[in-house]
């Protein structure tokens, strides 16, 4: 990654605060733009990611946090990263056996940046560590066996399962994993 930022997206109404998007009246989920390197990232990857970061079958919600702000969603704003996420959940929903109910939208709608004191929250001293994500720990199936094929080669993964091997999420919460920059492939 280069940078992340938290904000809102998905809903109607302009910039909206954390305590409005909270109350479930302005149709935002809270967000993560995601800013990376293509040369070393693909949105493949990030899908992988993503995907197994989370539980993406709940609903408006991720474990005890309930509300259409909770939901899961992804937006992009180019065609072929559409198809890899639509392609790539149906993967997945495939694997778990259960419904995804992840959004998926082209275009984006628009993202609003959430206030300074929501950015980088767990990296501030005296943040509460809370995690309500709880990924599956099931592992999405090599990209070969869904890969759209309309899609660009350069858009295929360029991390390999030596790096999955390694970093995927497990069955549980991650904020107990390190949050450090994971440097790839690793200095020798």
């Amino acid at each position: 990654m280069v940078s992340t930022a938290v904000g809102n997206c998905g809903g109607h109404v302009e910039n909206p605060s954390y305590e409005y998007v909270c109350t479930g009246s302005t149709g935002h989920a809270e967000s993560v733009i995601v800013f990376w390197d293509s040369s070393k990232v693909s949105f493949t990857d990030l899908m992988r990611q993503f995907l197994q970061s989370h539980d993406p079958t709940q609903g408006n919600r991720q474990g005890n946090d309930q509300g259409t702000q909770y939901r899961s969603g992804v937006y992009v704003d180019d065609e072929n990263e559409f198809k890899i996420a639509k392609a790539a959940i149906a993967e997945y929903e495939r694997q778990l056996g259960r419904k995804i109910t992840t959004e998926v939208r082209f275009p984006a709608p628009p993202f609003y940046y959430a206030e300074d004191y929501m950015q980088q929250y767990l990296a501030k001293p005296g943040s509460r560590p809370y995690c309500s994500a709880m990924p599956t720990g099931v592992q999405l199936s090599p990209w070969s066996t869904w890969f759209p094929k309309d899609v660009p080669a350069e858009l295929q993964p360029k991390l390999g399962e030596d790096f999955w091997a390694k970093y995927s999420p497990i069955k549980g919460c991650v904020i107990r994993d390190p949050h450090d920059q994971i440097l790839w492939p690793p200095k020798q």
